[in-house]
């Protein structure tokens, strides 16, 4: 009887190290099944939250931490480094209310294995998707960056019904100043003004290049006022600014809400009419697009 129990054990063990073997061969699966890291770390983090009673983790790469789930307290921790062929890939902090047993990290190890080559493809495409939505010489937002902001806040607009403005920017004397000093100075003056503007904005807007020496501000959550006090905050900061008072180089901007109706193309176009008034008022200034046939007060700083 007691040699039938212990054979009955040895059933039942080698049936769970078949199913564990089965349930990591379905997670590599998985994993290769997405380049979005957001959606692998979810992935990931799914399974060794229900496999092993893990209460959070968290992914820490270029000084930048994702919380995949939980919160990472003072419980029992671990720390992982992930490598991939030698390269450095960042690192996953994980707690558990009764820590880490020997097993657990020996477990966790295997997890690893699975995890560090889906998490460097999920890396390089994460980087290439920044690199192709920023601009390489200011490092300011593209216009296909913009695109996708502007879809999104356009949406947020029509659920929440939160206001956001757009600001288009317009350097003031830049064209004299690219003609005649050269275009090392013109890209210089690009990049500071680019980090001036960025100085005077809120953690939740955003700045895009257009295109040339036009720039697109969103601002979340303004009104036509505080968009005033943005833009002016803006001039005085450029024209504060050493670089950009040297060359006499100033700013002016068009502004439009957005509507529950609006699009990309007509929200620009009325921002580009509004920057062509405020450039044939004297520069310096911003403009509001005339909406329901009447024109916003403009904000001369």
């Amino acid at each position: 009887m007691h040699i039938i129990e212990q054979e009955d054990r040895s059933v039942v063990q080698v049936m769970a190290y078949s199913q564990r073997l089965q349930q990591e061969g379905k997670l590599a699966e998985r994993l290769q099944t997405t380049l979005e890291l957001e959606s692998l770390l979810a992935i990931y983090g799914s399974e060794v939250r229900q496999a092993m009673g893990v209460t959070s983790l968290a992914f820490a790469a270029e000084e930048t931490v994702f919380a995949v789930f939980g919160h990472i307290e003072q419980q029992p921790q671990h720390q992982a480094a992930l490598h991939a062929d030698n390269q450095y890939l960042g690192e996953l902090v994980y707690s558990k209310q009764q820590g880490f047993s020997a097993a657990d990290l020996k477990r966790l190890a295997k997890y690893h294995q699975q995890l560090v080559f889906p998490l460097r493809n999920a890396l390089q495409y994460a980087k290439l998707r920044r690199q192709a939505m920023f601009d390489p010489m200011t490092g300011a937002g593209n216009r296909l960056l913009l695109t996708e902001t502007l879809q999104r806040a356009i949406v947020t607009k029509q659920r929440a019904k939160l206001d956001t403005t757009l600001l288009l920017l317009d350097l003031d004397g830049f064209k004299q100043v690219n003609d005649t000093a050269g275009h090392l100075v013109g890209d210089a003056i690009l990049k500071r003004f680019v980090e001036v503007v960025k100085a005077q904005l809120r953690g939740y807007d955003s700045l895009y290049r257009y295109g040339g020496d036009e720039f697109v501000v969103l601002l979340q959550e303004a009104d036509a006022s505080s968009s005033q006090l943005v833009f002016t905050r803006i001039k005085q900061a450029v024209l504060q600014d050493p670089l950009l008072s040297k060359h006499k180089v100033g700013c002016s901007a068009g502004a439009v809400a957005l509507s529950d109706t609006c699009d990309e193309r007509s929200l620009m176009a009325q921002a580009d009419s509004a920057l062509y008034r405020a450039k044939r008022s004297g520069k310096g200034v911003v403009k509001f697009a005339k909406q329901d046939n009447n024109e916003a007060t403009p904000c001369v700083g």
